[in-house]
């Protein structure tokens, strides 16, 4: 079952995000810096329409966290990148190539084998205060360190360190999502976990927005479809203890399959079928 939702919110989250990247394309350039951008694509029926879409997709998200762990959801949702691919396909009245179809392979591929390796279970559903603290400093540094990079390159590269920055916050946002799912009704409002989530997402958010206006959908939604899912993992088999297998054998097929999908999935973002017309990257002066 949290498969199942999990490849659900992948499709949600790939339809908004092309539905949000053509209104943000269209914003006029003067509009097209910081919250401002994000105003004038407020005022957008598009931009509202794919945000509902975005929040179904979290909705699947947090009924898979529900019934699942970071480890057996988070990678699911690499097949977002899948679904984009299809819909770009369509839209753009293209055909996918043997380098697009070989993408998709190696995407099913290296998920399928990390997650018959890892048989990811187990785990706990709450966190101590130095854990929560300790993982939002961290969050926090990675998120910075992105945000400052991407402020030296434009094009390609800048989208793609913005979606490393949202996805960074989004698999924040799934940590405490996943301890707000395990909480009864009366626990929510008292639990910092809930507000933690909402920070988490709207900055998120915030940085997503600017990555699509950044460069192709595809740079950023690849660059956190890669993001995403390995520092879930590692969030959850360190802060939450989701155990994996660990014999010798199967941590060489998890870390195969992991790799598989990393490279499945920058060839996809770099297929010149959906990253055409990107700006090649440039280095530029802060």
């Amino acid at each position: 079952m949290p498969y199942l939702l999990a490849v659900c919110a992948a499709l949600c989250a790939a339809t908004g995000a092309a539905v949000q990247h053509r209104e943000i394309a269209e914003v006029d350039e003067a509009k097209s810096k910081g919250f401002r951008l994000i105003l004038a694509s407020l005022k957008r029926p598009g931009y509202l329409v794919g945000f509902a879409v975005l929040i179904g997709a979290f909705g699947f998200q947090f009924a898979a966290l529900r019934v699942g762990d970071l480890t057996q959801v988070q990678p699911v949702l690499v097949t977002e990148l899948l679904f984009l691919l299809v819909i770009i396909v369509v839209t753009h009245n293209q055909r996918p190539g043997p380098r697009e179809w070989a993408a998709a392979v190696l995407i099913v591929a290296g998920l399928s084998l990390f997650l018959a390796a890892a048989h990811p279970h187990g785990g706990i559903k709450t966190l101590s205060t130095s854990w929560a603290v300790t993982l939002t400093i961290v969050i926090g540094i990675v998120v910075a360190s992105l945000f400052g990079l991407s402020r030296l390159w434009t094009g390609w590269s800048r989208a793609a360190l913005l979606g490393a920055a949202a996805s960074a916050c989004f698999a924040y946002q799934a940590a405490m999502t996943k301890i707000v799912a395990g909480l009864h009704i009366g626990e929510l409002l008292t639990s910092p976990a809930l507000y933690l989530l909402g920070l988490g997402g709207a900055l998120g958010f915030f940085l997503y927005t600017l990555a699509l206006r950044a460069g192709h959908v595809a740079a950023s939604r690849a660059s956190m479809n890669i993001v995403n899912p390995l520092v879930s993992v590692i969030i959850g088999v360190v802060v939450f203890n989701e155990l994996l297998r660990h014999t010798p054998a199967a941590i060489v097929l998890e870390v195969i399959g992991l790799v598989i999908l990393v490279i499945g999935a920058r060839a996809l973002a770099t297929s010149p079928l959906i990253s055409e017309g990107d700006e090649e990257p440039q280095a530029t002066t802060p």
